[in-house]
């Protein structure tokens, strides 16, 4: 075993594949374990910003081109694809276990030179963080691919400005593409290839131009799409990092946490256990820097560059000076409006706090080895623990989230009747009432969740985009949507919603604002206990996406998925030629062995 903090290697053929599962299974473990309901139970996950539905269809929206700003791009276009092919219930569950334990396997990837522990201790924290958890909560599934990317975009990144492999710019752009599902996930991606590329010894360019391309499809969505170009400054208020418990948001930040929303807040984060969480990661990144200056490890200080980076910016938003700032930003820059939740941004200093845990746990195992098993035995135990030690409450709002719900069979029904519409050239609009932006459905689970709707219908679906948080209502950013709010509120009568282009009015009977409406002179359609399908007489078909605009984003759709599935396929056929490399020296050496016997 080495000494002083070095590299580690193990002889043992045997050991090796042995330390090769558990660091598979660890993360795995762990991820299983904080979406249990998703995976024990059948149905969809329909739990605040976690939609799946059966098969979702391609419409404006899916491009960014729909009345709501681009924030799901290209997510949507993937799902949209991914869903033709199997129901959305299966991908709910690959995908979300996928990202969470390749982020584990990432980070294990980046310590695994330090020993069995750091790999194990570093993987584990990476999937068990409040950072994670928060964010699951929420229903962010999609950002958690950003952050599951940092890992494997530092280590095969510098091991490309390294040696200029062509394989290794194939994983690059692969994790690249994965991580850029979302917008803000896509600007994790190029923080953090541009921090590879500043801290690398060779400047090589391509993985941050290839990075750059794929973010064309939000931004080509956000500059030929139909909603306001700038946000209101009321958002930054509303989703600045927020004070889980005593310290204030500084204190949260800093452990991870901070989330605006307090309903994905674990209760141990509202206590002195979250400050003492910050305290802890605090010293073990300080620690990991003290431990780091005299070690040749380009990856870990590019790492930890990064990760200090994200921190700072996320602390100067949670600072008044920060916060103004942003409010003229966000007010002022078309699409700035990405940055008013700046917690998300934190992603790298996440990932930096599992590898400063993992590699810190394995120097420490190396330093007590001589001690004996039990001693040896024990620290180990606790260092791989130590995630769900400090975070032992995670389930507790990720749970609710991924419980999967059963979709009453109406949606079918309204589905096919809008189709039949379709056929027959109507494509009007559709709004769902009664108008709110989160609804609680009682065949579903026991949070509020976003509209089904949006994702299941065949054409666009105008909802309330405002949010209301607290006693702040956050404008949203839909210009249809604020008309038909506004027709609403004047309490107009319905059948006049078809001069704003609205074709059609869904309307959900189990919400208590139900009983309100007066759907008199709208044509009913479909009725069953949960749905009210009504058409709206003499509708004024509104604008929509013309085929300049929608060529130029399908377009970006396009190379995007070009540049991600061929650098994926690449890389696999890259990782199965090294596999059979391997095999055959193996089989070389063995029957050299049998040779000198």
């Amino acid at each position: 075993m080495a000494r002083g903090g070095g590299p580690v290697t193990t002889l043992s053929p045997v050991s090796n594949r042995v330390r090769q599962v558990l660091i598979a299974v660890w993360p795995l473990l762990l991820a299983v374990v904080l979406i249990w309901p998703l995976l024990s139970s059948t149905g969809h996950p329909l739990g605040r910003d976690l939609i799946f539905v059966p098969e979702q269809p391609w419409t404006d929206g899916t491009w960014g081109l729909g009345p709501v700003a681009p924030r799901a791009i290209p997510l949507d276009a993937v799902v949209s694809a991914l869903t033709t092919l199997l129901d959305g219930a299966v991908w709910a569950r690959v995908l979300i276990l996928a990202i969470l334990a390749g982020a584990g396997w990432g980070a294990a990837l980046l310590a695994r030179s330090h020993g069995l522990t750091a790999a194990l201790v570093a993987g584990g924290f990476a999937v068990w963080n409040p950072y994670v958890a928060e964010r699951l909560a929420l229903g962010q599934w999609a950002l958690l691919a950003g952050y599951a990317a940092v890992p494997w975009l530092i280590r095969h990144g510098m091991r490309y400005a390294r040696t200029g492999r062509h394989g290794d710019l194939a994983v690059v752009v692969a994790w690249a593409a994965c991580g850029s599902l979302t917008p803000s996930g896509g600007l994790v991606v190029l923080a953090t290839l541009a921090v590879v590329l500043v801290c690398a010894e060779r400047r090589r360019w391509w993985p941050l131009i290839l990075a750059v391309a794929m973010q064309g499809t939000w931004i080509s969505a956000g500059l030929l799409g139909t909603t306001a170009g700038a946000s209101d400054r009321a958002g930054v208020a509303v989703f600045a990092p927020d004070g889980e418990g005593p310290g204030g948001a500084v204190v949260a930040v800093l452990g991870l946490g901070g989330i605006w929303d307090s309903l994905s807040e674990p209760a141990s984060r509202t206590t002195w256990w979250g400050a003492l969480t910050a305290v802890v990661v605090s010293a073990v990144v300080l620690a990991f820097w003290w431990w780091l200056r005299r070690r040749p490890a380009p990856a870990l200080r590019a790492l930890m560059v990064l990760g200090l980076l994200a921190l700072a910016v996320v602390l100067l938003t949670a600072l008044p000076l920060g916060t103004r700032l942003l409010e003229t930003v966000v007010a002022e820059v078309p699409g700035a409006g990405l940055l008013r939740d700046s917690q998300k941004l934190l992603a790298p200093y996440a990932i930096l706090a599992a590898v400063a845990f993992g590699v810190l746990s394995g120097a420490a195992v190396r330093r007590l080895a001589g001690l004996g098993v039990e001693v040896f035995g024990s620290v180990a135990v606790v260092a791989v623990l130590a995630p769900v030690v400090l975070l032992p409450d995670a389930t507790t709002v990720v749970w609710p989230t991924v419980r999967p719900v059963h979709y009453p069979a109406g949606f079918a029904e309204v589905a096919e009747h809008l189709d039949a519409a379709a056929r027959e050239g109507d494509a009007s609009a559709v709004v769902t009432l009664p108008w709110r932006s989160y609804r609680l459905f009682a065949w579903g689970s026991e949070v509020t969740a976003s509209d089904p709707a949006i994702r299941w219908f065949d054409r666009t679906v105008v909802v309330d985009d405002d949010l209301q948080v607290g006693r702040r209502l956050v404008p949203g950013e839909s210009k249809i949507g604020r008309q038909v709010g506004e027709a609403l509120r004047a309490e107009v009568p319905l059948t006049q919603l078809g001069d704003l282009g609205i074709g059609w009015v869904l309307v959900y009977r189990d919400d208590r604002g139900a009983a309100k409406l007066d759907p008199q002179g709208l044509q009913p359609v479909y009725s069953d206990r949960w749905l009210a399908l009504y058409r709206v007489p003499g509708v004024t078909e509104a604008g929509h996406a013309g085929p300049r605009e929608r060529a130029v984003v399908i377009g970006a759709h396009l190379l995007y998925a070009t540049l991600g599935l061929g650098a994926a396929g690449w890389a696999l056929v890259t990782v199965a030629q090294r596999l059979r490399r391997r095999r055959s020296e193996s089989a070389t050496s063995a029957i050299a062995g049998d040779t000198l016997q």
